[in-house]
């Protein structure tokens, strides 16, 4: 199980394929970022998908570029988002990846995460 911030963490390294980067400091815990495809430094605490939907779009962006598509669609108490995969040796042919959540992002997440191989679970929503 793990919490939002570790999976935005994976969401950075596994769908966005940006590499991190820790600075230590004893008195004020972990701070960093992410490298992103520019090599521009994104602040840990300015990106978070699992959160903020218009992040979460950031990640269906990228997604696109592999040929995934995405249906979103919600329920009294939940959001699912659809991932469909093109395979690229037969076009008409998808994979197809799902995830449940309480918020958009997250089942946003959740599912890219899917789509690159990651299974994650969540302990706080």
């Amino acid at each position: 199980m793990m919490n939002l911030r570790e999976i935005d963490r994976l969401v950075a390294t596994k769908v966005m394929g940006w590499k991190i980067l820790e600075i230590k400091h004893t008195d004020s815990g972990v701070i960093g970022g992410f490298y992103d495809d520019g090599e521009k430094l994104i602040g840990v605490g300015e990106w978070s998908p699992t959160s903020d939907i218009r992040v979460a779009w950031q990640v269906v962006e990228k997604l696109r570029d592999r040929y995934v598509y995405m249906n979103l669609t919600n329920n009294d108490d939940s959001y699912c988002c659809e991932l469909m995969e093109q395979d690229l040796e037969n076009s008409s042919r998808y994979f197809t990846y799902y995830a449940d959540a309480e918020t958009a992002p997250l089942a946003i997440c959740l599912a890219a995460l899917k789509a690159v191989g990651v299974e994650a679970e969540v302990n706080e929503q």
